[in-house]
């Protein structure tokens, strides 16, 4: 599908059909209590730098580990955004829902949506505290599993406006190095998340095409453009790059791992105002935003048109 918000690792995409096993997309956004439920899906509608540092769990339901022909599955993983902060009925009205729903549209054999989302939570902490939980699902799942998103990293970055320094002066030197460093730790656990997730599906014996998704901007200073896309606006990784974003520092996991970037950055590019509640003082997305998240995700996937 002629998605211009996808990057590298498309043509990996497109030549595996969604099916058990098929996929893994992670999904980059902000913000994060304990782990959601599982919510099934099936006839129901429940509620819901450059250098990269690499690294070498509590079951959510405790069910037999079925065969693939039994289904497939959807796990979400991630902070607020992933669990839907900002709408009224997040299981309904978040990205992972209407996500499943197209799934389970398009594709007769998915039946689940798992989500594992703690608002306010950073990659670090994730990595530290909640990926024992996603290896024990899907190693649950096991083949079943057919995509995984992974929505962590921005947290770090939003942090640093507690900053003293950044307080005192958001434009200064002294704030970017905190929003750089900040910027370098996210880099380094969504590293390390990645190795996980990719080892948990390869260890369920399952196969796995991962997506990274850039973060939109979650704000409309300057200041927070260039700390999103670096000084020069552009998501990529460039070794000489002196400046980069957070969502350069994905491009370079995505580059480390051979995965491809889904760009949120651009699918919001100039309709923040209009999909999120920043207005408002509130980072996280409306329906409307939750809808083109969703809407960006399936995009890179190689779904059959509905109906067709």
């Amino acid at each position: 599908m002629g998605d211009p918000n996808v990057h590298r690792g498309r043509a990996r995409l497109r030549a595996r059909k969604i099916g058990p096993a098929a996929l893994i997309l992670i999904l980059v956004t902000g913000c994060a209590g304990r782990p959601d439920e599982p919510i099934p899906t099936t006839g129901s509608s429940n509620d819901a730098s450059s250098g990269v540092a690499t690294a070498p769990p509590s079951p959510v339901q405790a069910t037999p580990t079925p065969s693939p022909a039994a289904g497939m599955a959807y796990v979400a993983i991630g902070d607020s955004v992933t669990f839907g902060i900002g709408v009224a009925q997040p299981r309904q009205q978040g990205y992972p829902a209407r996500v499943a729903e197209r799934l389970e549209t398009a594709t007769p054999s998915f039946d689940e949506l798992r989500v594992l989302a703690v608002p306010g939570e950073t990659a670090a902490g994730f990595l530290e505290q909640r990926i024992d939980d996603v290896e024990s699902t899907i190693g649950e799942l096991g083949e079943r599993v057919g995509l995984v998103t992974i929505g962590l990293g921005a947290n770090e970055l939003l942090r640093t406006r507690r900053d003293p320094a950044c307080v005192a002066d958001v434009a200064g030197d002294t704030c970017r190095a905190v929003a750089n460093a900040a910027g370098e730790d996210a880099q380094a656990a969504l590293d390390a998340i990645v190795v996980r997730v990719a080892a948990a599906v390869a260890a369920a014996g399952g196969h796995a095409t991962i997506l990274l998704l850039a973060y939109y901007n979650p704000d409309v200073e300057p200041i927070a453009v260039s700390t999103i896309v670096g000084a020069d606006g552009v998501i990529s990784c460039e070794p000489g790059d002196s400046a980069p974003g957070l969502n350069d520092r994905i491009a370079c996991v995505g580059e480390r791992h051979g995965v491809g970037i889904v760009d949120l950055y651009a699918a919001f590019l100039g309709r923040e105002g209009q999909l999120t509640g920043i207005g408002e003082g509130d980072v996280h997305p409306n329906a409307a935003g939750y809808a083109v998240i969703a809407e960006t995700i399936v995009g890179a996937l190689d779904l059959p048109p509905v109906g067709g």
